[in-house]
């Protein structure tokens, strides 16, 4: 029972990368399966005696290019209307098969969904290909025949001794015409109601090879539609992680970087709103990443004693450095404090889409006090404010930070509104014009936390965004490591239970009894 259960829980942890494809594979080959009849393949094995053969296309049919002629040869409309007549049906040019085997066997073959008369259609198929075959051969040596015996006629006229130059000639001409015409008769063979039986012949009767039929028939098909599904799948989700190298552990981010894990957190992807705020999903919960005890930890060790700018940056983007701001700044906020949440990430511009902050088409203030740009998006009850800035989207403004002392001046009115000031800024490697320009900004902080995703941030990338800011002085506080989560094979168990209660009660009833009592993990 145990191994059934840790099978069932492995193919619910890959449902999506391998499990899907494998269904779909099956879906699509049952549905061709239904709708595609068997097919009965008629075979008659050709036997070439490649010494006695003359011409340069039967004396290696298996060189390149040989096989295209033999097809044309075999799908010649002549042969094909010969071959039909003599068959009673006609024959379809797309249900004609022609396999070279080597240089003495070739095998023609004929596909039809129904059997009945294939072994004749296939004979009659491969007796007036041989015809058409040999025509050529038959023409080119009865030519030959007829210039040697030409030849032979002019020099009888003529008087000369044997050993002349002109009697050595006659005795050659006269060998000559001795082999033409046992060529001939070989040929000539082919054309005869018995077909040839010395040059090319059937080396055996023909053959109607049986398809699979019945639940065989449909084993195959599915098997065979699994396995493509499986490894496209393997393909497209998986091989191409195996080719880069990856940011993997806490180990390899202290040896390319040199720098702390300060945290990690495995739910920064599945951040997304809820009733109670933004909430992730554990099977068929939902849990608030705020409340986290690492969450909590990680904004102490982040803003403790912080001056200026928290700055949240990731090294080429996607790597839940938006995420992480916004938790942050929840956390603060929730715990007493005022805190602003400034989108400055102009690459993906997350945080402003997902908090409807609107279009950000703010411009530098130009004095101190209260700034109108600011949005409130809660107060909580310990007193604590959470204001927020789109990311800037007018012209100007994105032209302004840019030039010498926007930056300053935006660091400087931003820390005067709130007590812990939290910015996601666009990935370091994003050096696309229209950006604020991560480097600048996170010199301007106060400490900067670096996300980098387990799995998906290249060892590259990292190792160029920590080199970067530690050339421009940026106060880099550590690491951040948005971790893949990967469940128990409980826990996968739990959830499976979960969703076969909205299915079949009984059966997603029954699995969550026995995961109790099992040992998977």
């Amino acid at each position: 029972m145990n191994w059934f259960l840790v099978s069932l829980a492995e193919i619910w942890r890959w449902r999506w990368g391998l499990a899907l494809p494998t269904l779909v594979g099956m879906g699509v080959a049952g549905w061709l399966c239904a709708i595609t009849p068997p097919v009965y393949v008629g075979q008659v094995l050709l036997q070439l005696q490649a010494d006695q053969a003359r011409a340069p296309l039967l004396q290696r049919i298996s060189a390149p290019g040989h096989r295209e002629a033999l097809l044309a040869t075999l799908l010649n409309p002549d042969v094909l209307a010969d071959a039909g007549r003599e068959a009673g049906t006609a024959l379809n040019p797309a249900q004609v098969r022609l396999t070279v085997l080597n240089d003495a066997l070739l095998e023609v073959g004929y596909a039809s969904a129904r059997p009945e008369g294939l072994a004749r259609k296939v004979e009659a198929l491969g007796y007036h290909f041989i015809q058409a075959v040999l025509a050529p051969e038959r023409m080119r040596v009865e030519q030959l025949l007829a210039k040697a015996q030409d030849d032979l006629a002019t020099l009888s006229d003529e008087t000369a001794l044997p050993n002349s130059p002109a009697g050595l000639q006659r005795t050659k001409l006269e060998a000559a015409i001795v082999q033409y015409q046992s060529d001939l008769r070989l040929l000539n063979g082919a054309f005869g109601p018995e077909g040839s039986q010395v040059l090319l012949w059937f080396a055996e009767a023909a053959q109607v090879a049986e398809p699979l039929t019945g639940p065989l028939r449909w084993l195959g098909w599915l098997a065979f539609g699994g396995a493509l599904g499986f490894g496209f799948g393997w393909v497209t989700a998986y091989l191409p992680k195996r080719w880069r190298a990856v940011v993997r552990n806490e180990h390899d981010v202290k040896e390319l970087t040199g720098l702390n894990v300060v945290g990690i957190l495995p739910w920064l992807n599945g951040l997304h709103a809820g009733p109670s705020g933004h909430v992730v999903a554990a099977g068929n919960k939902a849990l608030r990443p705020v409340d986290f005890a690492e969450t909590a930890r990680l904004q102490r060790t982040a803003t403790r004693g912080l001056r200026g700018v928290l700055v949240v940056v990731g090294p080429a983007g996607e790597e839940g450095s938006s995420s992480l701001a916004l938790l942050l700044a929840e956390k603060s906020a929730q715990l007493g404090k005022s805190t602003l949440l400034a989108d400055l990430n102009l690459k993906n511009r997350t945080l402003s889409q997902r908090l409807q902050l609107g279009e950000g088409t703010w411009s530098l203030p130009g004095g101190r006090g209260k700034w109108n740009a600011l949005k409130t998006l809660e107060t909580t009850a310990e007193g604590g404010k959470l204001l927020a800035l789109a990311a800037p989207k007018h012209n100007a403004t994105v032209q302004a930070l840019a030039e010498a002392g926007g930056l300053p001046a935006l660091v400087d009115t931003l820390t005067q509104q709130a007590e812990v000031v939290i910015a996601d800024a666009s990935p370091v490697t994003a050096f696309n014009r229209g950006n604020i320009d991560a480097l600048g900004l996170s010199t301007l902080a106060g400490r900067v936390l670096l996300v980098a995703q387990q799995g998906v941030t290249t060892q590259a990338d990292l190792k160029r965004a920590a080199e970067a800011l530690l050339l421009a002085g940026a106060p880099i506080l550590g690491v951040v490591m948005n971790q893949q989560f990967h469940p128990s094979r409980r826990q996968l168990l739990g959830q499976l239970a979960d969703t076969l209660r909205w299915v079949f009660p009984p059966l997603g009833t029954a699995l969550r009894k026995a995961t109790f009592n099992a040992r998977v993990d």
